[in-house]
């Protein structure tokens, strides 16, 4: 039997190696294909749909005379067959042992029409390949709808195939197994596997081990670049490690205290700070909106001054339509730091604009990515290595150093907790690519599927997002680094605002949070204590407060004031449980007089009638 960690190093090997081959070969579909599996045997399914899909897009640019990328396509493929190499697993020559009629037309001149013949086996079965490993990765993340959706596809290409078939049985199947058996209709004649079958999947929330760019955030060396950035915003303040419970889902036991802790980033005060005194003021431009035309800045998202109260005009974008910034000082942060990425592209200004409700969020998500590759592109920096991104939480789980990937139940048996579907993960990304005229095949090493991941899962983490105060639906998020650096309490000594700067501001007077039996809090917070910020409205009872708060905590709030909020309200219970019991038992007594009173003789009832 193999050993599981030489199996893992070689994978980690083997992706590395076609890493480095994409980097020569970038539009080489083959090399996508074979990278996409191998990202399937490390466990990372998301990751293979994401390499399937750039396989199938170069295929059809190969396919389509009058793609973006046609010519670069077709002379990679050439090249490859000028070279011998295996094309997706081929090797020049048809399932029938004679010379593959794709290698005839490039050995003879001829052009790429044939490849899109039927009579050309290579491009064609790789096609099919791609729709299959799309499918099989989909399954596997959980979003069944579009895992069917490409073995539909793959079907109606080639009716013949069994692949398709097989998968779709595949995923029906998978489907009924999170039914109760009398829920099972997959087989019923009026089932729609276009509209019921469940889209929204989950993948890992991983530090993938070729992540370089990812700092050790407890290091003498991030804490004092951390402390440099933080004494800017916050001057009274330091940034320091600090042990936290791991928190859980299961809220069966959060009365006592966790057995395990993490080591996190936390933010404390360097002296003492008065009741009402403004800890921290920081100023993003991480910033996104998902209103096509809210009079908001472009930079900072802060709303715009009405025209009437201007004494001269707002800044502006001479070659954008409704690009305004809110100040000369917004204006010249775009300009040096963002805006030339995205400046004279007006097909950009609308994407991921009014949305659904449901989309809402999903959509500002998308935007920060843009925003992100937008400082990337402008300042030449790996979108991993901006100073905005750097140090942000991500909440990553670090692979068992003996995990066996091969093992096909290592996927699911993992914990995954990053929300993922085809669109919002893999097409919609690539789409802002291409609206930003960035080119996914080039651009790999900064716009492979495994940096917009893990750029997800520190935004879902730690972006704040602003309310539609009519509609409750989120229209504007941003990333502000150090102000997220401070963690929780339902108690908090600090309370927040973000309009167009993110303040943190010492409670005091009626803002402290009162609970237990100390009514005698004082307001503001002493040299040394923790500046503690909440991620959830702390007038809430406790478990509508653990509700709002478990997904950026990761898990159920065991916080001083929940749990003993928590015990209070389980004695308040079990002594209305006791007094639902006395007065059951004292009605049961009266019941069993009434119905001995009942009992008396006939004569005695109709004495006491008469």
């Amino acid at each position: 039997m193999a050993d599981p960690k030489s199996s893992h190093i070689d994978l980690l090997e083997l992706r590395d190696s076609l890493t480095w081959q994409l980097a020569e070969f970038p539009y080489s579909y083959a090399i996508y294909l074979k990278r996409a599996q191998c990202h399937g045997d490390l466990g990372y399914p998301d990751l293979g749909a994401g390499d399937a899909y750039r396989a199938l897009l170069l295929i059809d640019e190969i396919l389509d005379d009058s793609g973006e990328y046609h010519e670069q396509a077709v002379e990679t493929l050439q090249n490859h067959l000028e070279r011998g190499s295996s094309i997706g697993g081929n090797t020049g020559r048809n399932c029938e042992g004679e010379n593959d009629p794709c290698e005839q037309a490039n050995d003879a001149g001829q052009d790429s029409s044939l490849f899109h013949s039927p009579e050309c086996p290579t491009v064609n079965n790789d096609r099919l390949s791609c729709f299959a490993l799309l499918s099989h990765f989909l399954t596997q993340c959980g979003c069944l709808r579009s895992a069917y959706d490409f073995a539909e596809r793959g079907h109606g290409y080639s009716p013949s195939d069994s692949r398709s078939l097989n998968l779709r049985s595949q995923i029906l199947e998978t489907y009924n197994t999170t039914l109760p058996v009398k829920d099972r209709h997959c087989d019923d004649c009026d089932f729609s596997a276009k509209t019921e079958l469940p889209e929204q999947g989950l993948s890992r929330r991983e530090l993938y081990p070729w992540n370089h760019h990812e700092p050790d955030r407890f290091s003498e060396e991030s804490l004092r670049s951390l402390d440099g950035q933080i004494k800017k915003v916050a001057p009274k303040c330091k940034v320091r490690s600090v042990e936290l419970p791991v928190l859980e889902a299961d809220t069966s036991n959060t009365s006592s205290k966790p057995s395990t802790t993490t080591k996190q980033l936390g933010i404390f005060a360097t002296e003492d700070i008065a009741p009402h005194e403004t800890v921290l003021r920081e100023t993003s431009i991480l910033t996104a909106n998902n209103r096509l035309h809210d009079p908001l800045c472009d930079a900072c998202s802060a709303p715009l001054p009405s025209i009437s109260s201007l004494q001269t005009p707002l800044p502006t974008c001479p070659e954008c339509d409704d690009i305004i910034f809110c100040s000369p000082a917004c204006h010249s942060a775009a300009t040096s730091l963002y805006h030339p990425a995205v400046c004279g592209k007006p097909d950009l200004e609308a994407v991921a604009k009014d949305p659904s409700p449901m989309a809402a969020a999903n959509a500002l998500y998308l935007l920060l990515l843009g925003r992100t590759f937008a400082l990337s592109e402008t300042q030449s920096i790996h979108p991993l290595d901006l100073p905005e991104i750097k140090y942000l939480w991500g909440d990553f789980m670090t692979p068992p150093p003996h995990s066996s990937p091969s093992d096909p139940d290592h996927f699911p048996s993992t914990v995954r907790t990053l929300p993922f579907t085809f669109h919002d993960n893999i097409l919609a990304p690539l789409h802002l690519f291409e609206k930003m005229d960035l080119d996914p095949f080039t651009s790999l090493a900064r716009t492979d599927t495994w940096v917009t991941q893990t750029l997800l899962a520190k935004f879902r983490g730690v972006a704040s997002a602003r309310m539609n105060p009519r509609t409750g639906v989120p229209e504007v998020c941003a990333v502000h680094p150090m102000w997220c650096l401070a963690n929780h309490s339902c108690a908090p000594n600090v309370r927040w605002e973000w309009v167009g700067d993110m303040e943190f501001v010492a409670r005091g007077g009626e803002e402290i949070v009162r609970w237990g039996d100390d009514g005698e809090r004082k307001g503001g917070i002493r040299k040394g204590e923790e500046v503690l910020s909440h991620y959830c409205d702390v007038d809430l009872g406790v478990q509508e407060r653990r509700a709002w708060a478990v997904g950026p905590l990761g898990g159920t709030c065991i916080c001083e004031r929940c749990v003993w909020e928590e015990r209070r309200e389980t004695e308040k219970e079990r002594k209305e449980l006791y007094k639902s019991v006395e007065e059951s038992a004292t009605s049961n007594v009266d019941s069993v007089k009434k119905g001995l009173d009942d009992e008396r003789c006939p004569w005695e009832i109709g004495k006491s009638l008469s």
